[in-house]
Parts: structure tokens; sequence; C-alpha cells
């Protein structure tokens, strides 16, 4: 047996058994309430007209509870759908010459219930009873297309059945997402938005207000269980935490279901959630809010869901404006012109043919005046729904007949052939775009709806405050007009965690990821948007708690700077110093005085000198690699030079050459004139071959300094092998030093210039300069680290100049006769010294 024949079978033989048992709820009797009027084509309407009410007392199932209470929203969809046939069998341009007849039926909210209405539809036209047939492409059905049920789980059940004689189905107010699916449900529509929309609405409600730690309760059926899902699938691409989600279930009898609930309202009190999002029908958030009311819960947010947001019968509850501050998001409203007036009227009717599905007690409840009352208020949302529902069969109908402006062609029509033409549909009603996509749902979006209590008014007004547009997934809202709960009128906060300040991360505390610790990011990092605190980059430095990092400054020992200007200026004056006493050396070169000191010797010291001067500019500008190179060798050399001609001169002042008996007699001749500059280049070379091996095996290059300041990039020379630097340093200290010996013990007669005295005064300034030089240069940082090496070679060079060469000039200037032979006597004389010179 082919499959899809098998599948026909068994479900034919299910739906035969239904009708068995429809005549133990009376399908035909008074339990089953239906309205009914004839026309060409018959559409079928479920309502629910009665429904069961939560009863806490009650200890039964509630599929097992009797239908008694009276359901006025459902009376106004009914009303809405009867509207709509009226207005269309009345038109002369949509179906012109074709009416349109109904036959509605109460679906009590119960799945028994509505299960017997919609076995009711599938029976043939003249019979009462369902065929069994292998091809149902001839069959006609009672009804040619069907309106409802109300609820994702009737229509879950109702709906596999319709599908299996692809009878067109359009409910007003089903939104589960499993109705998407076409190949489980190929004839279902609808005019509502599916649960997702609903669900991205109410996450960008939360997501407004910058709330991230909430809880979902949701009533144990597809509805309520489709709409957490969505709500968390959602929620889970944002930064919303849900600390618990709940389920109402619906299968307890009334003390247990109460229990349930009041575990429920005690886990958000615990949890600290301000902000709660509820998925469930009016008779369930009714109880919830009683509960509410009952655990004196107050101040808190509650996100309705459509199928409540609206509802009077939740919001007509005692005191229910003490719960908090209630939001949500309700089926888009429509415009009907005419209908208030229509509901009215039928309201007002004391049982008349259109109330023959109210009981005679029910109908004296309903006086003229209450009658006005509702239907000059807010009519439900969902009767627009139902009134372009039924539009949308019209007009798939008009194609189906080939209508004109005039006539129809009049045909016996299939339910499959009318659902062919339905997604074909695509029109504008009362300004309100008609049309379904491929799945079988509309374009429309959602209302933002809030609770409003006006002054001794214990009934709220639903007042609008914003919209969700589906097809941009964009949320409008204007949030002046909310009225919060509070006492100031402000945005209430639902957060598990303060929201961390610039420059702070999240560190999580247990499993969700709202829950945290702020932790400043430190110096040297950023936060970043991935919330981690990342180190700067190498040439990049930050303070603590900072978003981004500033690019490091290069720092040098530049001509701007205060100190390189007082040494800039130092080095000139010691410059012109030193020009101005070689003027005098060389004018006065043959002179006692000048040949005392050193004759054309002293030439190379100042030349030496002025040569190291110019070496500290190489110290005052950025460094480079030719600056880094030559900076070294020049200074010191330079020194050297200055240096060796001063030990010759204290060789020569200690007479050192006149007490060596095996030194010829030539040598103090010799060393008076060549003798003393081959000394000198002899020294000199010494230096310079220290410098060469320096250079050749470690030379210096240009250092970016990143570790010295935070903030900067310090350019510095690295001076290569620090041995190598050492040894120049070294070098010329042995040197100074030397001097230092050779004269410091020489004396001289009191009435002859004590040429030694200088020198050992010029050498102990030069060595107690360079003795301060080892330490502060090994310890400083910065760019001024260079600035104690000019320091020390200045301290150095002044020191020669006043303790060697200015007295000197001070004599040959203003005191010219003291600038004579006896008074100049040197050492290196021939003559023996007198008994006044000793």
């Amino acid at each position: 047996m082919e499959p899809g024949l098998t599948m026909k079978l068994r479900l034919s033989r299910d739906i035969e058994q239904l009708q068995c048992e429809t005549s133990v709820f009376g399908l035909h009797g008074d339990t089953v309430r239906q309205f009914q009027a004839a026309g060409d084509y018959i559409l079928g309407g479920l309502f629910p007209l009665y429904s069961t009410d939560v009863n806490w007392n009650n200890e039964t199932q509630p599929e097992s509870r009797e239908c008694g209470r009276f359901q006025l929203d459902g009376f106004h969809w009914l009303q809405a759908m009867k509207f709509a046939i009226e207005e269309i069998n009345n038109s002369s341009t949509l179906l012109p010459g074709v009416t349109l007849g109904y036959t509605i039926r109460d679906t009590c909210l119960k799945t028994s219930v509505a299960m017997q209405s919609a076995i009711s539809f599938l029976a043939p036209k003249d019979g009462d009873r369902f065929d069994l047939k292998c091809n149902y492409t001839d069959y006609s059905t009672r009804v040619l297309a069907v309106l409802g049920p109300s609820s994702s789980e009737l229509s879950r059940v109702i709906a596999r059945i319709f599908s299996f004689l692809l009878i067109p189905q359009i409910s007003y107010a089903a939104s589960s997402n499993l109705f998407s699916n076409r190949m489980n449900f190929p004839s279902f529509y609808r005019t509502v938005p599916k649960d997702e929309v609903q669900a991205a609405a109410m996450v960008s409600i939360v997501e407004t207000f910058q709330w991230n730690w909430m809880a979902v309760i949701g009533t144990d059926d597809t509805y309520g269980r489709r709409g957490i899902e969505y709500f968390s699938k959602l929620t889970s691409k944002t930064e919303i935490c849900i600390a618990f989600e709940e389920l109402i279930p619906l299968n307890l009898p009334g003390s247990g279901l109460k229990r349930k609930m009041v575990s429920i309202i005690k886990n958000i009190v615990y949890s600290r959630v301000n902000v709660t999002a509820v998925f469930a029908d009016e008779s369930y958030a009714k109880a919830l809010m009683m509960i509410i009311l009952e655990q004196n819960v107050t101040g808190k947010v509650w996100i309705a869901s459509e199928a409540w947001v609206t509802s009077k019968i939740v919001a007509r509850s005692p005191n229910i404006s003490s719960i908090g501050t209630i939001l949500g998001v309700a089926i888009k409203s429509g415009h009907i012109p005419g209908f208030k007036c229509y509901v009215s009227a039928a309201l007002s009717q004391k049982c008349g043919s259109d109330e023959k599905l109210l009981e005679e007690e029910e109908c004296k409840k309903q006086s003229n005046n209450e009658a006005a009352a509702i239907a000059g208020g807010h009519l439900p949302r969902i009767s627009f729904n139902v009134y372009s529902a039924v539009y949308a069969i019209a007009h798939a109908l008009h194609r189906l007949l080939h209508c004109d402006l005039e006539t129809c062609t009049r045909s016996t029509i299939y339910p499959w052939q009318l659902l062919k033409e339905i997604p074909q549909v695509n029109f504008t009603l009362h300004s309100r775009a008609i049309f379904f996509d491929k799945f079988g749902n509309p374009p429309t979006g959602y209302d933002i709806i809030n609770w409003q209590w006006k002054s001794g008014n214990p009934v709220p007004e639903f007042r609008l405050i914003g919209e969700y547009r589906t097809q941009y997934k964009e949320l409008l809202i204007n949030t002046s007009l909310i009225k919060w709960s509070n006492f100031r009128n402000k945005v209430p906060g639902s957060n598990c965690s303060t929201s961390c300040g610039s420059g702070q991360i999240k560190v999580m505390k247990g499993y969700h990821s709202c829950c945290y610790e702020c932790v400043d990011c430190p110096v040297g990092t950023f936060q970043s948007d991935d919330n981690k605190c990342l180190p700067c980059l190498k040439n990049e430095w930050s303070l603590m708690k900072s978003v981004e990092c500033q690019k490091k400054t290069i720092e040098f020992l530049q001509w701007t700077d205060t100190l390189a200007i007082l040494l800039a200026s130092l080095t000139a004056v010691g410059l012109l110093v030193i020009v101005a006493i070689t003027g005098i050396f060389i004018i006065n070169l043959k002179t006692p005085m000048v040949q005392l000191a050193g004759g054309a010797t002293c030439l190379v010291m100042l030349a030496s000198m002025a040569i190291s001067c110019c070496s500290f500019y190489c110290f005052m500008e950025k460094p480079n690699w030719l600056l880094c190179t030559i900076r070294q060798p020049i200074f010191s050399i330079s020194l050297t030079g200055c240096l060796s001609a001063m030990l010759v001169k204290s060789f020569q002042v200690n007479g050192l050459f006149r007490v060596i008996s095996c030194i010829p007699q030539w040598w103090p001749e010799f060393m008076r004139h060549i003798g003393s500059y081959l000394m000198v280049c002899s020294f000199l070379l010494i230096q310079i071959g220290v410098c060469a091996i320096w250079q050749s095996t470690s030379p210096p290059s240009v250092f970016a300094n990143y570790n010295i300041s935070v903030m900067a990039i310090v350019m510095e020379c690295d001076e290569g092998s620090m041995t190598g630097f050492g040894l120049l340093l070294a070098y010329n200290g042995l040197l100074a030093l030397a001097c230092f010996l050779l004269t410091f013990m020489a004396q001289s007669s009191a009435k002859t210039y004590n040429l030694a005295r200088h020198i050992t005064f010029a050498m102990l300034i030069y060595l107690m300069a360079w003795i301060f030089f080892i330490p502060a240069y090994t310890t400083a940082k910065g760019k001024f680290v260079s600035s104690i090496q000019l320091f020390a070679g200045l301290v150095s060079v002044y020191g020669i100049i006043t303790a060697y060469f200015l007295p000197k000039c001070y004599i040959i200037l203003f005191k010219p006769e003291f600038n004579s032979r006896s008074y100049c006597q040197s050492p290196m004389d021939n003559s023996p010294p007198t008994a006044e010179s000793q």
C-alpha cells in the first residue's frame, strides 16, 4: 500500500473515532455553542466564547472543568468575523453577486472541545459524518476555509487535520513558529506575527533600558515553551542574562498549581530580578498576578506577551497597580469603521437571535449601560486580525471565481483550489497592507504598550508608547510617555552587577556573564572592545584605567632644553676664553712666562681643549650613527692631547730628568724642544689605539630606550662595549693622576713662579670632576645622562684654564715685571740651583 494512502487511512480512522466521541460531548447539543448563517460559500470560525477559570480550590484537572465563564474578547472576535462577512456581502466590488455564510463554533480554550468543533467542519455539506475515501480531490467539506483557533496549542492539534484535506486555515492569534514549517502545515496561514518576532520585540525593550538580569516565565504549552525558547535564543546573542526560566504547569490541580506559582515568585525575589517576561494566556497571567499580590511583591517590571498585555480580565484584578510597571507587546491595532457600534448593538440585545450562544444567566448580566461602556472602550486588537483574515479569504475567492466589477463565475470550489490563491493575495485594508510571505506569515509588527493608572481609576489605560517594525527589526519607543511605578518616575535598574567604568574590564563571578567584578586596566594596557586589558605597543603608553594608548614622545637632549642651553653657553664661554688665552700666548710666545708654561706646547693644550669643547655640541642633538660614532673619540682624544702635554710639563717641573744619573746630558735639551712633542704624540697614539680597538670590536650605535620613561622614548647613544668606553676615560684619568703625583711634592723658591702648584690644582679639579662622573653616570637615566659627561668635561676644561692658564695671563697682562727669567726659572735650566732656589 502506498505511504500516502496509509496516512490517509490512519487519519480517517482517527477522525471516525473522534466523531464517535463527539456524541459524548454533545456535538449537536448545547455543549458546543455555534452560530450559523447561509451563503454561497461557507467559512468556519473557531473562537473562545467560554472558558474555565483557574480555581485554587478546585482539585480537578483543567480539561475536566466545565466552560462556565463568558469570554468577552472571544465574543468581539466572533463579531469581527460576522461584521466582515456582512460588509463583503453588501459590497459591489468584492465578490459581486456572491454571498458568504459562516459556521462559528466555541473552543472553550480546551483541546477536546476544539476538536469537536473542527471535526464538524470536515463533514460534507449534506451530511454529518466524514467518509473514508482514497481521493479527496473532489470532496466538498462543510466549510471552504477556517478562521482560528485563538491559541497555538489548539492550532497545533487542529492544523494537522485541516492540512490533510488542504483546507485553508487562517489563525488570528496563533503565533508559534512551528506553523512556519510548510511541510507539516501546508494549509496554515495567520494574520498575527510569529513568536520569534514577538520575542525579538520583547528583547529590544530589555536592551533599550539596558537591563541584563531578568527572569522568563511561560505556561507549559506550545505558546509558553516556544516563547521562552525564542526569547532565550535571542538574549544569548546579547549581553542579557536570564537568571532563571520557569514553566507554569497546566495539568496540576488547583492547590499544586498555586504552590508552583508561589515558588516561582519566591525565586524572582531571591535572585534580585527586577524584570520578568511572561508568556501566558490571560487566565494564567491573571492567576500569576494574584500570587504576586499575595506575596506582596511590588516595584518590579513585568514584560507582557501579546496574549495578555491588553487583557481586561487581568487589568481588572484588584490592586493590580501595586505590582509595578507593566510593559508589553500587543498585536498591531487596526481601524474598522463602524465596528464599535456593531459590537455595542450586539451586546445590547437581550438574548436575541445573535445571542443564542449566551446562556440566559449571562445575558441578564449585560445591561445596556455596560454594553455601551465596553463597546466605547478599547476593542480587542485581535479583532482586526479576524477582520483582515476574512477579507484575505474573500480576495482569494474573488480571484478564483474570476470576478470583475459586476459578476463572478459561480462554480463548485474545493478547499485545495482556494488554498492555491491565498499566497497570491496582496491588498490594502483601511491603510494596512495585507499579504503573506512564503511561510504564511503577515508583514505586521507589534505595538508597545504601557499600563497607566489615572487618579481614582483602578483599571489601567493601555497606553501606546511605540512600535516594533518586523521588516526592519527596529524598535521605536517614546520613553517620555512611560509611567514607571517608582516615586521619581525613573527607569528602574535590573542588573546583577553595576556597569563598569571606562578603562575597566568585567571579571565573571559564577556562571552568568552579567555577574562580575570591575577590575581596572593596569598601567601600560588599555580596555579593548572584547572586554580585555591589552598591552600597549612598544612605542605607546597608558595610565591606569585607560581605553586607548598614547604615542610616546621622542626625547633627547635638545638645544631648547634649559640644561642644554646652560651647558652650551658655558661651552661657548669656555671657547671664547680659550681663544683669548691662545691669542695672549701667541703674542707673548717668547716671553719667560709663556716659555715656563710650555711654550708652543701650551698651544697644543689650548687647541686640544678647544676641540674638546667643540665635541660637547655632538651631545646636544638627536642621536644618529655619525654623532654616536665620533663624539666619544673626539672628546677623549682631545683631552688626551691636553693631558699629555701637561704630563710632559710635570716631568720638567718635577726635575726628574736632572736627578736620574743615567740620563744623557743632551736629554734635557732634547726634551725642551722636540722631545716634548714626541712624548705628547706617543701618549696620543696609545689613546688612539685604544679607541680604534673599541670602535672595531663593539662600536657605538643609536639606541631607543623604552624603559626609562612611561610616556617617552629616550634616544641614546649605546656606547657598545663599556669596557672600551671605560678604558678611554681611565687612560685620561691615569695621565691626570700622574701629573698630580709628579707635581704634588715639587717645590720651588719663594722668589720664583710655582708652576707645580698650578698643575696640581688643575689636575685635582680634573680628578674630582671625573670621580663624581663615575657614580652619577652609572645611576642616571633619561635624556640628561649625556649632560653629566658634558658637565664633567666642562669642569675639567674650566679647571685647567682657571688653575693653569689664567694666572699666567694675569702676570703677562697685569704684572709684566714678574715676566722675567729669574721669576720664571724652570727646573730644566742647565744652571745649577742656587741656595735661594732651594
